[in-house]
């Protein structure tokens, strides 16, 4: 009868009186996750960064979707070098900038990333919250503050959303600490995952290891069968149709162009560490070699007083009132016998596993950004939080109370110290806004390619009603498809980029180019002469930025 009640004012939020009121943990969710709104819309609130240009990869995601609400293909009409998930997802803004225009559209996106990372602290502060105020704390408050997961939320790109949807698979697939017990959370938490490795490939890590787990706990095949099923199913959906138009266009751009794809920065495994361990927060004479031992240790330690913690726990066959009142030793939560399949070790396996994998996938390959580091974010959180939480759990209520108050103040630092190194330094560098001279440069509706389409959809430029205007999107991504990853490699190789260019130009009437030309287009001599004998300089052209073989960054109108 006692569990009962406590499980009662769990559940409702009620403490003995009528009224409804919403318990800690659920306060703690909604002000991180209002602090992570703050955060992230200030960025969008600063000059030139909701109608600029900020990034090359935004102008080519909402690109893509452009195109396809346009009646254009992927892959077929168009190089992509990213599975389709993506493009569906944004496809309501692209739409909106079909009818308001496409800045616009590219606005609309932007805040649909701020409110989808915002959702990201609430699905943590879900699956973490049966362990009590502290690991909400830790999960919410952390991924709030985390550097690059607010990078990664200034403009549309990929991150926010892969851990939106693997968090909504984690949500279903795990019940508490266990593996959800019905078929239909489990087939749920596949459809999830699945539509995640739609959007980028990345997801496979999470997806392989929940399945892992599914079946090595569950000791049966049919709820990994299930889950399995799922992933199949929102993995299959939204990438058969372009599958079935151009198999081999998809295959070339998504798996071998990025598979083989080669980068010009040298891997640094302790500057990668210790930028997904936070150093940003941190004044930058802080050692990063330092950064990185402190966050392995205090993750190590948690684990380790975690697990002495679980040696101590009381058996399954002990009644806990035979040990010491139930209130003392852990949260109503853990009190309530578990539905779910296996050990009460699952989720806490999960993070860890997923932590590892992911960190060592970023250490692999040569190219890194700071907003990968965004897709580490809530697994990184999770395998802090959920040791924590089980070591705060066993404490006498009074020691909770202190470490909870310095969790906090803790965390408040943190985001003084984001606001005042990260954001201060930043104050200087704005979103580039685009001239208004382009108004009067390139008439409404007339053919433009670029090598940047952020500037053309910034610039209400990306849509033409010229007949026969290419659909070229990304530049680079298209020489990465066309070349198999080898965009350096021999003339006969990088030769048909070059004819497809010639022709894109022969069908244009303008062509923008900005200063990263070189390593975005093929300019061979044959392509250099093309160009320069077709078209000429109009306007917007920096006269410091020069490079032999290579057209002055401007707008060029067709001779």
């Amino acid at each position: 009868m006692p569990s009962s009640r406590t499980e009662l004012r769990r559940d409702t939020g009620q403490a003995g009186s009528g009224a409804r009121r919403p318990s800690a943990e659920w306060l703690i969710i909604i002000a991180c996750a209002a602090a992570a709104c703050a955060l992230r819309a200030y960025q969008l609130a600063r000059p030139g960064y909701l109608f600029g240009v900020t990034e090359y990869d935004d102008g080519v995601l909402f690109g893509n979707a452009l195109r396809l609400v346009n009646g254009v293909i992927p892959y077929r009409d168009f190089s992509m070098v990213q599975p389709p998930g993506s493009m569906l997802l944004i496809a309501p803004a692209a739409l909106l900038g079909k009818v308001a225009g496409t800045s616009a559209g590219l606005a609309a996106s932007r805040l649909l990333t701020v409110g989808a990372d915002t959702a990201d602290v609430v699905l943590l502060g879900l699956l973490v919250r049966h362990r009590g105020r502290v690991a909400v704390l830790i999960a919410c408050g952390g991924y709030a503050v985390y550097p690059d997961a607010i990078v990664a939320a200034h403009t549309f790109l990929l991150e926010p959303w892969l851990n939106l949807l693997c968090l909504l698979g984690a949500v279903a697939v795990f019940d508490g600490d266990r593996i959800a017990g019905t078929r239909r959370r489990l087939a749920w938490g596949g459809v999830a995952f699945g539509f995640a490795v739609a959007v980028k490939l990345w997801a496979l890590v999470p997806l392989a290891i929940a399945a892992v787990l599914v079946a090595v706990i569950a000791r049966r095949a049919r709820p990994a069968a299930v889950l399995a099923g799922g992933a199949g199913l929102g993995l299959g959906l939204p990438v058969l149709p372009f599958a079935v138009l151009a198999p081999a266009a998809l295959v070339r751009g998504v798996l071998i162009g990025q598979a083989v794809r080669d980068a010009s920065t040298v891997a640094n495994p302790v500057s990668r560490l210790a930028d997904m361990a936070g150093a940003r927060l941190l004044p930058a004479s802080v050692p990063q070699r330092a950064v990185v031992l402190a966050a392995a240790a205090v993750v190590a330690v948690s684990w380790v007083a975690a697990w002495l913690v679980g040696r101590r726990r009381p058996s399954p066959g002990r009644p806990a009132a035979e040990v010491r009142p139930a209130a003392e030793v852990r949260p109503a939560a853990e009190v309530r016998p578990a539905a779910g399949l296996g050990v009460p070790w699952a989720l806490d396996c999960y993070a860890l596993a997923c932590a590892v994998a992911v960190t060592v996938m970023f250490l692999l390959p040569q190219l890194y950004y700071t907003h990968y580091g965004s897709f580490a974010a809530p697994f990184l959180v999770l395998a802090l939080a959920l040791p924590v939480g089980r070591v705060v759990a066993a404490l006498q209520p009074r020691w909770r109370l202190v470490g909870s108050v310095a969790l906090a103040s803790a965390l408040s630092l943190a985001l003084a110290a984001l606001l005042v190194t990260r954001f201060h330094a930043e104050s200087t560098e704005y979103g580039a806004s685009v001239p208004a001279a382009v108004d009067r440069l390139i008439p409404a509706g007339a053919c433009v390619i670029t090598n940047q389409a952020a500037y053309t959809v910034a610039a209400d430029r990306f849509d033409s009603g010229a007949p026969g205007c290419p659909g070229l999107v990304d530049s680079f991504g298209t020489l990465i498809a066309m070349t198999s990853g080898r965009p350096d490699g021999p003339p006969a190789v990088v030769h048909p980029v070059v004819e497809l260019w010639e022709s894109d130009m022969a069908h244009a009437q303008y062509v923008w180019l900005t200063e990263n030309t070189g390593g975005q287009m093929p300019w061979t001599n044959q392509l250099y002469s093309y160009f320069t004998s077709n078209f000429r300089l109009i306007g917007l052209s920096p006269s410091h930025w020069a490079v032999a073989g290579v057209p002055r960054p401007g707008i060029y109108a067709h001779r």
